[in-house]
Parts: C-alpha cells; structure tokens; sequence
C-alpha cells in the first residue's frame, strides 16, 4: 500500500465517513474507494482535490511523509458537524472558493474593502437575540438602503451589489441535507453567503435574507451553518427577521386591500398571489399573514395544505417558480454558483492580461473550455425573429 493510500484510509475514518459516505459525496461507487485506499488504483488530481475537501485536509499533506493537516478555516464551520458527505464536499468547496478569491485579488493587487459589521445606524453589536423587535429592526435596514416597504428586488443582485459574496451550491433537498444555507465572516473578504440551490426559488430568497440577517446581527459568530431542524436563539431571530424583512406587515394589508376588489382571488388564492407579489414561498406568506392576524390559527391549518402546485395552476401562474428546479447544477464546473461581481472580475482581470485563463479556471474551480465558452465567448450575432418584428414595430414610431 503506498503512502497516498494510507492517507486517503486515514483521513477518512478521521473524517468519521465511510467507504459509502465518500463514494456519495464525489459520484463514484464505493468499490473505487476501495480501490484508492488499497493502492491498487490512484486517483485523478481532481478526485484528489475532492477527496481532501470532504476529509478536512489539505491537499498538499496528502503527497507528503509527514502527519495529515487539517485545514484550518474548516474548524468554525465544520469541526464536530454532523452533515451528510454531499454537504461538507460542497461547504469545502465554498470555502476553498473564498479563500482562493482572496489570495486572487490580492494578486491583482486591489484594495480589499471587506464588509465585517453593519453600518454604524443599524449595528447591535454582533450578537443580539431578541425577537420582539424584528419589525422595527427590519424596516430600518429597509430604510438605510432606500428599499422601501414594497416588494424587494433581487436579492441575489441586491446583496451583490452591496459587496456580499453570493454563492449558490447543490446541497440536496432539505429533507436529506436539512440544510438551508450558510454566513461566513471571511477573515479577508468579509461576509459571504451560501445558499442551497435544491430549493424552490422563494424558499431560497428566505435564505438569503435569514443569512443577511446573520450578517448584520450576529458577525462576531464568524461561522454559522442554517439547518431546518435546528432552532437555537440566532437561528430563530433570524428566521423571524427575514420574514419581516420580506414581507412588512403594513405592505401587506395594502395588498389585500387590493385583492379585496378582486372576485376571483379569495381564500388561499390570495396567499398564493401574495407569495407571488412579494417573491416568497406560500409558507412564508401564511407565516407572515398568521403573525400580522390576518387569518386565524384554523384558517392557517386548512390553508397550509393544499397544493401550490394546483393553486398556482387555478390561478394562470407558472407552476414552475413553486417547484425545485430540475437543473441541480451538479460538478463542480457550473460557473452559475458565483455572483456576478466575481465573473465580471474575472473576465476583466483576462481581458486585460493581468491573469491567464489557466489561474481564472484554477481559482475558479471549472475546466478551461468551460471558461472559454460560459464566460469569455462573445454572445452570437444575429436577431431572433421576435427582435427583427419588435425593432421594425418602433421603426415607425421613432423618434418618441
């Protein structure tokens, strides 16, 4: 048995996984494992990688004769976890992603400007708790960043544009993973946000402000791992300011207001429209309508279990935003887990020849055609039909 395959043997049973839990995480039947740890086979550079990912060691002590090393960042977040393989493979590789981020800026020498606690206006000192003030504290982040009390915009766009790190990353349906997401105080780049993708696109706008609110409340926890079955204090605060945050309590009773003169939109329709209008789940919504009294406990019993699916049907609204998407982003290659911010620093740092597409791909975890063709191909040329009769539709009109 040679050195590497002693490691690998190693490293796992401290990781406490098992052959199976292993094979999981990286796609690959168990017997391959075997394999690798009786040295019979060796593993590719990129099973490799992987491999020290989802053990907690770095990659580099694998090669060498001396003791495996852990990786350090991986203690606040990971050390004593209990998390399925699939999820610490992909929590290692966010956290390998920020760090080589930041060893990536520091090369193109800019000026890091990292995020570490709110404003001075909304500071509470990193690690308040209380839950009876959620509303006020929600409206006055609405207020400081000029978002008023409507509908919110994106906030995978919002949180980018405010210097957040957004990362996307397939940790599995919450009934497996029972993870949401996650907020990590980056000693370099300041707040970054992971969020799992295997979500319906509502329940993961939850996510992100219930990070966000991690980030402004609770940033003296350097590391904090959302579970859907965990409830400790910040977790519940969390939950209830994100909701608030979402959905204020006076923009709804505008809304209803609203529907009110709409004889087609009653019952749990109006949660449903509701939900659409504000971009949450429909549980969301019928949290946020119990907690204002808008229903009562027995209507929130019979409301919370019809099918989404069917209302949103019923209701002439595209099925699809209340379902998982069917694309789980899988691999590591997928350039759509970063935030737009990093790609278009990325793309310009090759543009400008301050980096080779080789380093980009390496820091960026993806193969090199995959980032020659996602990232640094010019669109086609060429007008749709529907272009062509739109532009020849304003011809006649112009100037207006």
């Amino acid at each position: 048995m040679n050195n590497i395959a002693k490691k690998l043997r190693q490293a796992r049973e401290q990781a406490g996984l098992t052959q199976a839990e292993a094979a999981k995480a990286l796609g690959v039947v168990r017997e391959l494992i075997s394999l690798w740890e009786s040295g019979k086979r060796s593993p590719s550079l990129a099973h490799l990688r992987d491999l020290a990912r989802l053990y907690g060691v770095e990659e580099e002590s694998m090669f060498s004769k001396d003791a495996l090393q852990p990786i350090q960042s991986r203690g606040l977040l990971l050390r004593g976890a209990t998390l399925s393989s699939p999820s610490r493979l992909e929590l290692g590789r966010w956290l390998d992603f920020l760090d080589s981020w930041a060893d990536f800026l520091n090369d193109l020498n800019e000026e890091l400007k990292p995020l570490r606690r709110p404003p001075r206006t909304l500071d509470k000192g990193g690690d308040y708790t209380d839950r009876r003030s959620v509303s006020q504290l929600a409206e006055q982040v609405r207020a400081h960043y000029n978002l008023g009390l409507d509908a919110l915009p994106d906030l995978y766009a919002f949180l980018d544009d405010l210097g957040v790190i957004v990362y996307r990353a397939p940790l599995g349906p919450l009934s497996e993973s029972k993870i949401s997401g996650a907020f990590y105080n980056h000693p370099q780049l300041g707040w970054s946000v992971l969020v799992n993708v295997n979500t319906t696109p509502g329940r993961q706008a939850f996510t992100l402000a219930h990070e966000f609110a991690h980030a402004l409340y609770h940033y003296r926890t350097q590391g904090i791992i959302s579970r859907s079955n965990e409830k400790p204090p910040k977790e519940r605060f969390a939950d209830a300011w994100a909701a608030h945050f979402l959905v204020p309590g006076k923009a709804i009773r505008d809304q209803l207001r609203k529907l009110n003169d709409d004889p087609k939109v009653r019952g749990p329709f109006q949660a449903l429209w509701l939900a659409r209008y504000f971009r949450v789940s429909y549980n969301t919504m019928l949290i946020r309508l119990r907690s204002e009294r808008l229903i009562d406990q027995s209507t929130y019993d019979e409301w919370r279990f019809y099918s989404v699916s069917d209302l949103a049907q019923r209701l002439g609204l595209p099925v699809e935003d209340y379902k998982v998407p069917e694309d789980k982003m899988a691999g590591n290659w997928n350039l759509r887990r970063y935030p737009l911010s990093v790609l278009e620093k990325s793309r310009r740092a090759i543009e400008d020849r301050l980096i080779s597409v080789a380093e980009v791909a390496a820091v960026l975890d993806v193969d090199r055609t995959t980032l020659e063709i996602d990232l640094l191909s010019l669109p086609k040329k060429g007008p749709t039909e529907s272009q062509v009769r739109e532009a020849r539709e304003f011809e006649d009109v112009l100037p207006f």
